[in-house]
């Protein structure tokens, strides 16, 4: 249910898995609301695994531009720092030459949800286990013990459509319907001292005045913020409200009113949008209801600070679509749908929690100011305080440390830092990006069920692919001989699972290796 970025990534990663589905939307067109400018590392890891990436690469912005963020007290005022962020060109390099597990195996992207759901809606349309039907109201729903049966309405016609399937997951937003229907409550709040926002998206080339103090693609000038959209004339300024009405009767002219808030004489060419939002923090008390399974912005909200919200909900499409095609598909055991509340909720809550940190940075830097202190002092504040969009620990290091379905070990665990990636292959984490030997990252050799990766290739791996056959669990067996990434991986056998997190390691044979695969294939 939602066909907005989270729906349509769970739809292509059921199909990935040979499962059809039936993606539903009210709506029939696209977004036009630029609700996202950024896709992380880790959404464009598994983009490339879906097939999407280069696809996304050439509909955002291109890769020599950098994604530098300006602080400053406003296009009539002074800068005031500068945080410099690489681009894709330059991530790219920086992956080739640390080539020792830190590192990402695809840079993020900048790119307007205005362009990426084109490009997801163009592959679930030619994909064949991918029914999308538009235009459908979602209602309410029953369970039963085979399945789940919605009730849904032909927006143009009232007429009821009853749906069969044996699971929902519901991707339907922040004010889910599909959340609300089965019973599943909310803990949120509201930011302090940001009551409202106003947004304008706009066409203009006026870059003298909108470069005056240099490139960005943020521009934080704490009364409001503009964001780069494409590097070429489309632009979006969110202003923060005063007081809580101040937006309730909506600027009559934006452009003006651009004008005035930023004390410069903007020429702006075409309003092309506006909108007035309320940011506050929101997430599900939990992420499961029996058959329904919650992902995206329906399970958690968050400011966009560091971009954590669809890049989050894109982690949760991929948990939540592997493991009911593992159900649908025979293989899966009843441990799978549990796992996923004891897998992403604790992400959804620190990424909610680190959205809000570094919140916290911006509202005590504009503290600051009003409270008269020197550009200098605001500025080594900012500097000491950043990590929005670098925070590679938060993007890359979730560790499934409760799942039911993943081998644990004892011993201590490798250090974490949300800073900070640490390469590893502790069971339930992401193992580490490489490029081998031959220059491929070892991200291709991930196979779409589970991989079992190799760096003995002397017959030790037969075990646990036996026991796999038996169980019925599909498990693709791929060895590597470059000596620098075993290394890094720290085992000469890891078991990968569909997400690409580590369900098992080792250095020889399992003991019961039929106990393993019962345990990630959720059957004990």
């Amino acid at each position: 249910m939602g066909a907005g970025p989270v729906g349509m990534v769970a739809a292509l990663a059921l199909a990935r898995q040979g499962v059809p589905c039936v993606l539903v939307d009210q709506g029939v067109e696209t977004s036009v609301h630029p609700k996202l400018d950024y896709v992380n590392s880790r959404s464009m890891e598994f983009f490339r695994r879906l097939g999407l990436a280069d696809d996304v690469r050439a509909a955002g912005v291109a890769p020599g531009h950098r994604a530098d963020v300006i602080w400053s007290t406003g296009l009539a005022g002074e800068p005031i720092t500068t945080w410099r962020l690489p681009s894709v060109d330059e991530e790219r390099r920086r992956i080739a030459e640390r080539n020792d597990g830190t590192q990402p195996a695809e840079p993020g992207q900048r790119i307007s949800q205005i362009e990426l759901e084109p490009v997801l809606r163009a592959h679930c349309r030619r994909e064949p286990l991918v029914e999308l039907r538009c235009g459908l109201r979602f209602d309410t729903l029953t369970q039963d013990d085979a399945g789940v049966t919605s009730r849904l309405a032909d927006v143009m016609t009232g007429e009821q459509v009853l749906l069969r399937s044996r699971y929902v997951i519901g991707c339907d937003g922040a004010s889910s319907r599909v959340r609300e229907v089965s019973g599943i409550g909310e803990q949120g709040f509201d930011v302090p001292g940001l009551p409202g926002a106003f947004m304008v998206h706009f066409k203009s080339r006026d870059l003298d005045t909108l470069h005056r103090h240099g490139r960005f693609w943020h521009y934080f000038a704490f009364r409001y913020v503009i964001i780069a959209q494409d590097e070429v004339d489309t632009w979006t300024i969110h202003v923060n409200g005063l007081e809580p009405a101040e937006f309730d009767t909506p600027p009559a002219d934006p452009a003006a009113f651009l004008r005035q808030t930023t004390g410069v004489d903007l020429k702006i060419d075409k309003v092309l949008l506006t909108s007035r939002w309320r940011p506050g923090f929101m997430i599900a008390d939990r992420y499961r209801a029996g058959r329904v399974l919650l992902a995206g912005d329906s399970a958690h909200r968050m400011f966009p600070t560091g971009a954590y919200g669809m890049n989050t909900g894109i982690g949760d499409a991929v948990d939540a679509a592997w493991k009911t095609a593992a159900l649908v598909k025979g293989f899966g055991g009843p441990a799978l749908l549990d796992s996923y509340q004891a897998e992403r909720h604790p992400v959804g809550l620190r990424t909610l929690h680190t959205s809000h940190r570094h919140l916290g940075v911006h509202l005590k830097a504009g503290a600051l100011l009003r409270e008269g202190a020197p550009p200098d002092a605001v500025a080594s504040h900012l500097d000491a305080e950043r990590g929005e969009n670098e925070y590679r620990g938060i993007e890359l290091g979730h560790r499934y440390r409760d799942s039911p379905v993943v081998c644990h070990e004892d011993g201590p665990e490798p250090p974490w830092s949300p800073r900070e990636y640490t390469p590893t292959t502790w069971p339930g984490g992401r193992p580490p990006g490489l490029l081998l030997d031959d220059g491929t990252p070892i991200l291709d050799r991930y196979a779409p069920s589970f991989t079992l990766v190799d760096f003995a290739g002397d017959g030790r791996a037969a075990p646990l692919l036996d026991a796999a056959a038996a169980q019925g669990l599909p498990v693709a067996h791929t060895v590597v001989t470059d000596a620098g990434a075993r290394q890094i991986w720290e085992r000469d056998l890891v078991l990968l699972r569909p997400d690409h997190h580590v369900a098992w390691r080792g250095n020889r044979p399992h003991p019961d290796p039929s106990a393993v695969i019962r345990r990630v294939r959720g059957a004990g």
